[in-house]
């Protein structure tokens, strides 16, 4: 079966995002030691609410354990918060929801 690669791994901040959100489980990867010894390898299977992990070893054996991927319902975020946001100068030095967030007022910047 033939599987994707990275073409530069010095770009690579070893996130797994790539491999996490992959449908196909085009990607085998070389798992970190703190869940993986060494020569095991590693594909993750998504779910909508948890990703199951393989993990074949050295010797063959396969062992698998689910990890939970959301603490809220798919699309219920409100990325607001109810807040009111900020500016839509795209010069300013407030952030989205600010000063509004912040609960207190923002200190001006004298140029």
């Amino acid at each position: 079966r033939m599987k994707s690669y990275n073409r530069d791994p010095q770009m690579c901040w070893e996130c797994m995002c790539c491999v996490k959100i992959c449908p196909q489980q085009a990607m085998d990867v070389r798992g970190y030691a703190d869940f993986i010894p060494l020569g095991a390898s590693t594909i993750p299977l998504r779910g909508s609410e948890d990703i199951m992990w393989t993990i074949k070893f050295r010797d063959g054996s396969i062992k698998r354990f689910k990890f939970p991927i959301r603490t809220t319902a798919e699309g219920t975020i409100v990325p607001d918060a109810g807040l009111e946001t900020g500016t839509d100068d795209l010069k300013s030095y407030v952030l989205f929801t600010e000063p509004a967030s912040l609960g207190c007022e923002v200190p001006t910047i004298k140029k």
